[in-house]
């Protein structure tokens, strides 16, 4: 008996390494497949409120890989009159954390986004600062918790769980659940908890448009995420997109205070 229980111990350190490795396998897939290298866009922004009001805010956006892997992004929005000229530049690294900044015309200053800072709505909308970028990999640990249809769509379901206090508070939730296609690595779904374990917003992907077909690169053109304890959600929609090779000068904080 005691043989036996040695082997199972044996097999289960020899499974788990590779079973963990798959699982961020997948994720790395998932990252991969939604990063295209070079784009430019311009999406459409709506905030609903608990009773049904909306706002709405249209902006330009650049993104473009480097060199070294890092994705730089810039976001300027151009109406209303109210948020013209705000501006937000992120650079994307893929193995530390992400650096923001945001220009605010009304003040003719640029602001650093602190880490703090990184949970908080995205312009007012329930789409978070760190949403509008990819976590890096290392913040989460990544379990495989099971296997659901959707949207006809057969996906692996994956927890992610931050590795400390300092992720959770970063990144504004205690764990998610996403829905990840094992055909194509789109992420079709996330399902945020808080602290206490309550599920308390979901963002869906309703809409991606295959952009390069020979390196399977996607570009998610239709999201909404809800917001279960206030009542309010927030769509995100690219009306037009361009594979481009965007100009370096971009992605420069000077050029965000243009």
């Amino acid at each position: 008996m005691k043989k036996i229980l040695i082997i199972n111990l044996l097999l289960m350190l020899l499974i788990l390494p590779g079973y963990s490795q798959d699982v961020k396998d997948i994720i790395q897939k998932s990252h991969d497949a939604v990063k295209v290298s070079s784009f430019e866009a311009v999406s459409t922004l709506t905030i609903y409120d608990g009773k049904g009001n909306k706002r709405v805010r249209e902006n330009t956006m650049a993104s473009k890989t480097f060199a070294d892997n890092t994705e730089k992004r810039i976001i300027k929005f151009i109406s209303p009159a109210e948020v013209r000229g705000t501006g937000i530049l992120i650079f994307d690294y893929e193995d530390k954390s992400d650096d923001m900044w945001v220009y605010l015309p009304a003040m003719r200053k640029t602001r650093r986004i602190v880490s703090s800072e990184k949970s908080k709505g995205f312009m007012g909308s329930e789409f978070s600062n760190a949403d509008m970028t990819i976590p890096t990999m290392e913040d989460f640990t990544y379990v495989i918790s099971g296997s659901e249809t959707i949207d006809n769509q057969d996906c692996w379901m994956i927890t992610s769980t931050p590795v400390n206090m300092d992720k959770e508070d970063e990144y504004g939730f205690g764990k998610a659940i996403s829905w990840i296609g094992k055909n194509d690595f789109i992420v079709r779904r996330t399902e945020y908890f808080d602290f206490d374990g309550d599920h308390f917003k979901t963002i869906k992907t309703l809409g991606y448009k295959l952009l390069d077909e020979i390196n399977l690169k996607y570009m998610i053109t239709d999201m909404l995420a809800e917001n279960h304890s206030n009542g309010r959600s927030s769509s995100m929609k690219m009306n037009k997109i361009q594979i481009t090779d965007s100009n370096n000068d971009y992605f420069t904080v000077s050029y965000l205070e243009r």
